[in-house]
């Protein structure tokens, strides 16, 4: 708690205290006086205040911190009535009904001596010497600065938390309950016990839970036990139901049958809640003593369907005397003549705190509730503080059988010190402290049986620091045939798997699959291995893949669809060859080129079957191969066409411009066959180029990890472009000549058609270029593109040039005729004629 708080507490504390004369409701003179903080009631309301420093009053019996209260009054009573202890001494008493916090400063204060001696006309007499109480962690922390500050001794009857075992913070603080440290030590022994080596463990998520659960997991290991996960709940009583949920959902991933539930008794309810919802069945519950007799959680309709539910409680221990106590004292109560017995005997002094006038009266049915239920069995703690201040008074005063010595002085630091070595037996125990202040008197084992329904806290054992007892045949097991559930370390892990390193640094019980891309060839492993580069693995492997290498193939629909189209281009190109062969004499394929239109079907034929390269598996050798021998193949197409143009042209107007010898110097020398030699050699010559300085080489493009794609990269992309860009060259001198011999007779000008098939072929290659310089040559789509555009242009040729040729041989012979020619070109003569005159 900040310094700033507490000063600020002390403060107000001090001038409530200062201003108020008001007693405890609950108070009983004495030599002596011993303090007590008891919440007797749960809640309380201020519409009775009238009065800025007058006390709220109080509501709604609260039967905890009943038992307690009354717990106190019999061992005063008991001991101002026994010889031995304390023989001439009387102890009275001073409690607060601590049913709201804002009593704690003020009780606190009015506790105090300086107060009590400051209110009394006697003095300092009636000295108080201890307090006992309160109940909750944060109000002891706040009153136990005030008491150290003030020198009085606190003992709790309820406070386990290991903070309050530092006697540097809390030097004058007891408790009468053992400290968390031990209920861990306890909770391992019970897991420990049923040889469970592999649990969850959830906590509320506040300082004091998060430091048991670091606790039970450090006592685990030394076990061998595995908390394989940590779950982390929230201490905001708002909890969203979907974090709930979370933490159940990693506890199945984690595959454990066995949780330790460390939390207070409303988080674990809403816990058990979502347990439900999410039909989580047959797991063991480990519960600490703040819940495992929590009727609220219990009585969770559906509960018993999760599994078994075991745990510890601070060993209970009965008073023979506390029930005819109680009731004696109802029986003499002042107001013993109204209908219901009173809540105690009314204060033998002045009292002006809190008012319970309303709730005084407790029903025969409400006390009968209090005494049948167990939970007056644990009131002997605070029945046993009462006698540890009395004993460590008896010792300190020196006192005998005869009495004790009144010359004696109190004096406080040796009070503490007598406090620190009481050791006397009491109900059968031997009441003593442990080097942390608090007292260890044992645990008793719990579980949960349910008849008809209804929930049962049933007692199967003990624990103490030196054994742990069970009767394990009272526990009702959730798994088939009532047997014990397995929840143990896993010996070896398989092979492709290791031990989980996301658990807890004690724990390796889970194992984790290998990830994609590393591997595990042994069992037992404790690291996955990387895959060598280039290779691959699937989740949980035990050895690496190469990846598998794709490249172009008929196995997908636009590749068969494209050899097919190359098959038929093919069988078309060869079926006008061997028109062209067995007609080689007559007019029409003359007309066509002669030897030149031989020349075109081969190397068209050449470049159809150039795109079988860019189909299958590619080498080094294809990739170097395959465009040079489009390219040059194709060229010589286009170079005859081009010839051929241009001839025709010469022939019908050009002739008669040129000098008379032109003509015969062109035949002499084969100007045909020289043009498309020079030509072809040009393209060759840039072909050689391109494979000096930046060759085509096989590429091995990752897809990913499982796949390599081979393709092949054509380099610099100025050595394609420089190929494919002096084709382009050709076409588009041939596109110009075969336009400007549109008006040439009609069996020499393919003006319509040739410029037709010249359009797509600069078109499509246009395209391709396009696409080739964006995508920088990459992807699977730019083979099948090339293999198109060639496909297009090899197609555009062949239906607009030798197509229409082979109809002309094979359908209409009557034009493929030398008279029919020569009626042609008359038909023309006559027609340049008559334009010139």
């Amino acid at each position: 708690m900040p310094a700033g708080l507490v000063l600020a507490a002390f403060l107000v504390g001090h001038m409530a205290a200062a201003n108020s004369s008001c007693q405890a409701l609950f108070n009983l003179p004495g030599d002596f006086i011993i303090g007590g903080l008891y919440p007797v009631h749960s809640n309380s309301t201020e519409r009775n205040r009238t009065r800025p420093l007058q006390l709220p009053s109080c509501e709604s019996l609260n039967p905890w911190g009943y038992v307690h209260f009354q717990a106190m009054r019999l061992a005063v009573e008991e001991i101002n009535n026994s010889s031995t202890l304390l023989p001439n001494i009387t102890l009275g008493y001073h409690i607060w009904d601590t049913c709201q916090d804002s009593l704690y400063l003020q009780a606190a204060f009015q506790l105090s001596p300086h107060q009590w001696c400051h209110s009394h006309q006697g003095g300092c007499s009636q000295r108080v010497i201890g307090v006992v109480g309160p109940d909750t962690p944060e109000m002891t922390q706040l009153t136990a600065r005030v008491f150290t500050f003030y020198g009085l001794p606190q003992i709790s009857y309820s406070i386990k938390n290991d903070i309050f075992a530092d006697k540097k913070l809390f030097p004058l603080l007891f408790r009468t309950i053992p400290s968390n440290d031990h209920q861990v030590s306890g909770l391992i022994s019970l897991i420990s016990a049923f040889g469970w080596e592999y649990v969850s463990a959830v906590d509320s998520g506040t300082k004091a839970s998060e430091k048991t659960v670091q606790s039970l997991i450090a006592k685990a290991a030394a076990k061998g036990i595995c908390i394989s996960y940590q779950g982390l709940m929230t201490a905001d009583l708002r909890i969203l139901e979907s974090r709930l949920q979370r933490v159940i959902e990693n506890i199945e991933k984690a595959r454990t049958n066995v949780v330790v539930v460390l939390s207070n008794v409303v988080i674990t309810r809403k816990f058990f809640h979502a347990v439900i919802k999410l039909k989580i069945k047959g797991k063991v519950w480990i519960a600490p003593e703040s819940w495992i007799l929590a009727d609220t959680i219990a009585s969770i309709p559906n509960i018993e369907q999760t599994g078994t539910v075991l745990g510890l409680t601070v060993k209970p221990v009965k008073l023979p005397q506390f029930v005819h106590f109680v009731g004696k004292t109802l029986q003499h109560s002042p107001s013993n003549k109204t209908d219901g017995p009173l809540l105690s005997e009314a204060p033998t002094v002045e009292a002006c705190s809190q008012s319970c006038d309303e709730n005084q009266l407790l029903s025969p049915d409400a006390l009968a509730n209090i005494l049948n239920s167990s939970v007056w069995q644990w009131s002997f703690y605070s029945y046993a503080s009462v006698y540890i201040l009395a004993e460590a008074l008896h010792n300190h005063l020196g006192c005998s059988l005869e009495g004790c010595p009144a010359s004696k002085e109190f004096k406080p630091r040796q009070f503490y010190e007598a406090l620190y070595k009481v050791n006397f037996p009491l109900q059968g125990n031997t009441i003593t402290f442990g080097q942390e202040g608090d007292l260890f008197l044992g645990y008793s084992v719990v579980t949960w049986s349910w008849e008809n329904g209804t929930a049962a806290f049933k007692m199967i054992g003990s624990y103490s620091s030196q054994a742990l007892n069970i009767n394990k045949s009272e526990i009702s097991w959730p798994a088939p045939g009532d047997q014990v559930p397995k929840s143990y370390c896993i010996a070896v892990c398989e092979v492709g798997q290791i031990r989980s390193k996301q658990l807890l640094e004690e724990c390796l019980c889970r194992c984790d699959d290998c990830l994609e891309g590393t591997y595990q060839n042994e069992t037992g492993g404790d690291t996955c291995i990387l895959c060598p580069p280039g290779m691959w693995s699937p989740l949980k492997s035990s050895t690496c893949f190469p990846p598998l290498i794709t490249y172009l193939n008929t196995t997908t629909t636009t590749i068969l669809a494209l050899v097919i189209l190359t098959i038929v281009d093919f069988f078309l190109l060869f079926g006008c060859l061997l028109v062209f062969a067995l007609h080689r004499q007559t007019p029409v394929v003359k007309a066509a080129g002669g030897k030149l239109a031989f020349v075109m079907l081969a190397s068209l034929l050449a470049s159809c079957t150039t795109t079988s390269l860019f189909v299958g598996k590619p080498t080094e050798v294809t990739c170097l191969i395959r465009q040079p021998l489009f390219a040059i193949s194709f060229t010589v197409c286009v170079s005859c066409l081009l010839v051929r143009s241009f001839q025709i042209i010469f022939i019908f107007k050009m002739a008669c411009k040129l000098p008379p010898g032109a003509a015969k110097c062109w035949v002499k020398y084969k100007g045909t066959y020289v043009s498309v030699g020079l030509s072809c050699g040009l393209q060759a010559l840039i072909c050689l180029l391109w494979l000096r300085f930046s060759p085509p080489t096989l590429q091995e493009d990752f897809v990913s990890e499982r796949e390599v794609y081979l393709q092949c990269s054509e380099g610099h992309f100025m050595g394609l472009g420089g190929v494919l860009g002096y084709i382009t060259l050709l076409g588009g001198a041939c596109f110009a000549f075969a336009f400007w011999g549109r008006n040439l007779p009609k069996n020499y000008s393919e003006a319509r058609l040739l410029t037709t098939s010249m359009l797509v072929f600069l078109m499509g290659w246009g395209s391709f270029m396009l696409i080739y310089i964006t995508t920088e040559g990459k992807g699977k789509g730019i083979p099948a593109l090339q293999m198109f555009t060639v496909q297009t242009s090899v197609y555009a040729i062949l239906c607009t040039f030798f197509l229409p040729k082979c109809y002309l041989i094979l359908f209409q012979p009557q034009f493929n005729t030398v008279a029919h020619f020569q009626t042609c070109i008359q038909a023309y003569t006559a027609t340049v004629r008559n334009g010139e005159q």
